[in-house]
Order: structure tokens, then C-alpha cells, then sequence
């Protein structure tokens, strides 16, 4: 059971890791275009959002359409293509469990595919921010409540909203590769990334993309600080990684790398 899809990802693995390597201008860029669809999704769902959450009548809507306006950054992730962080968690794991690439290497691509996403992430979030999108109270006042919140959690709550989060996108990683169907797809990849976003899980690289909007709105506040940016960004990533490579990855490495009776 699910050698295949170890085999299917051990390749995706050593094709990510020849890229990287033939083109890391290339690819730099690659990761840069996640962190921009990461931050197009969170402005989507933040204006949605924060237009029902403005009315008592409606809030209760609110985090409904948050969610299901998030998706957004993950169909344009994988349909327009990108590299993001979170995804490559799984594979990259997955590959080196299966000695398809080096540990070293695959280290190295993670962190310079984290960087690239985190200089997508604060770009878009800039460009918006000089578009004016982000200084009314309606959409700007909900983005700095949310960030505000985000940044007060404690550090094992975010850990775990970030591990919980991982999961449910490494799953709907795993889950397309072994699709052929595009609806389907594309069916699964919006509920998963619905569950995440509406449940109230963790995305490091949504979040760079959020907590730059907050800190560059007219209506922030005392309570949005770089101090609390990197409060909330290392345990998530760290519960990102957790939940991506060694829960999701090691669990379906650990169950389809047994050898095939005959």
C-alpha cells in the first residue's frame, strides 16, 4: 500500500533538487510567485471577511467566507505553479527518507525555497498595502484584529495550530498526486485548505504575507510589533514542519516503503 505514491514523490523530490540546483535564480523566483499567491489569497479573504465581520448582522459569516476565500492561494499554487515551502515539507522528506536526495541538499533547497517565499510574501503584501487596500476599518481594521490575535498566541498553541495546519496541506498534496481527475483535484484541494483556513490552523508563509498588511495599515495598533511577528512566525513554521514532514511525510514513507509481497 502507497508504494506508489512514495515512489511517485521520491521522483518529485529529485526533480525539485535538480532545478534548485541547475537554477537557483530560477527557482528563487519559483518560490517568490507562492509567497505572492499566498498574500492575493489572504487580501481576498480578509476583504471578504472583514465586510461581514463589520456587521453584527452577518459576522457570524465571516470566518465561512474567510475560508472559502483563502482557497484561492492554493489552487494558483498548484495550477499556475509555484514552490511553496509547506508542499515541499512532504516531498523534500519524503525524498531523503528514500535516499533520492541528499539531507544537506534538501536543507539547503528548504531554506532558500522559505526565503524565496518570504520575499513574495512581503512584495505583494507592500504593493497592496501602496494600492490603499489596506486603511479602511472594514478591511484593514479586521486584518490588524486577526494579526493582533495571531501574534498573542502562546508559543505551544501556534506550534500546534502550525503542525495541524501542515497536515491538511501536505494531505491535499498527497491526495492530488495520486488523482488523474481535475475536478477532483480541485475539489480536494479547496477542502482541505477550507479546514485549515477556517478552523483557525497556522500558515507561516499566509501569515508573512498577513502580518506585513497589518504592520503597514493605518489602522494598526501597539499590539502589531516585529517582536510578535517572529513570536507567532517560528513556532508556526516549526509546527509547519512537524506536521508536513514528520507526521504527514514519515507516516506514508514509513507505510510505503515496505517491499511489495509477492
Amino acid at each position: 500500500m502507497e508504494q506508489k505514491g512514495v515512489k511517485a514523490m521520491s521522483q518529485l523530490a529529485r526533480r525539485k533538487q535538480s532545478f534548485f540546483r541547475s537554477h537557483p535564480g530560477r527557482y528563487f523566483v519559483y518560490a517568490m510567485l507562492a509567497g505572492v499567491f499566498c498574500g492575493l489569497g489572504m487580501i481576498l479573504a480578509y476583504t471578504a471577511g472583514g465586510m461581514l465581520d463589520y456587521y453584527e448582522a452577518t459576522r457570524g459569516f465571516a470566518k465561512i467566507v474567510f475560508g472559502i476565500s483563502f482557497t484561492l492561494s492554493f489552487t494558483m499554487i498548484v495550477y499556475a505553479g509555484s514552490e511553496l515551502f509547506t508542499g515541499d515539507v512532504m516531498v523534500m522528506t519524503i525524498g531523503a527518507l528514500d535516499r533520492a536526495v541528499p539531507v544537506k541538499r534538501m536543507l539547503a533547497q528548504m531554506v532558500f525555497v522559505y526565503l524565496g517565499n518570504l520575499c513574495g510574501a512581503t512584495l505583494i503584501a507592500l504593493l497592496i498595502g501602496a494600492a490603499g487596500l489596506l486603511d479602511s476599518p472594514m478591511v484593514g481594521g479586521y486584518i490588524v484584529s486577526n494579526t493582533a490575535a495571531k501574534m498573542a498566541l502562546p508559543f505551544f498553541p501556534a506550534l500546534c495550530r502550525g503542525i495541524l495546519c501542515n497536515m491538511m496541506v501536505c494531505l491535499a498534496t498527497w491526495s492530488t498526486g495520486k488523482l488523474s481527475s481535475e475536478p477532483a483535484k480541485m475539489l480536494i484541494l479547496i477542502w482541505c485548505v477550507y479546514c485549515f483556513c477556517t478552523a483557525g490552523f497556522e500558515h507561516s508563509i499566509a501569515n508573512m504575507a498577513l502580518f506585513v498588511m497589518a504592520l503597514i495599515s493605518s489602522q494598526t495598533t501597539q499590539a502589531i510589533t516585529l517582536a510578535g511577528y517572529l513570536q507567532n512566525l517560528i513556532p508556526v513554521t516549526i509546527g509547519n514542519i512537524i506536521g508536513g514532514g514528520l507526521v504527514i511525510g514519515g507516516a506514508y514513507y514509513f507505510i510505503g516503503s515496505a517491499k511489495e509481497e509477492a
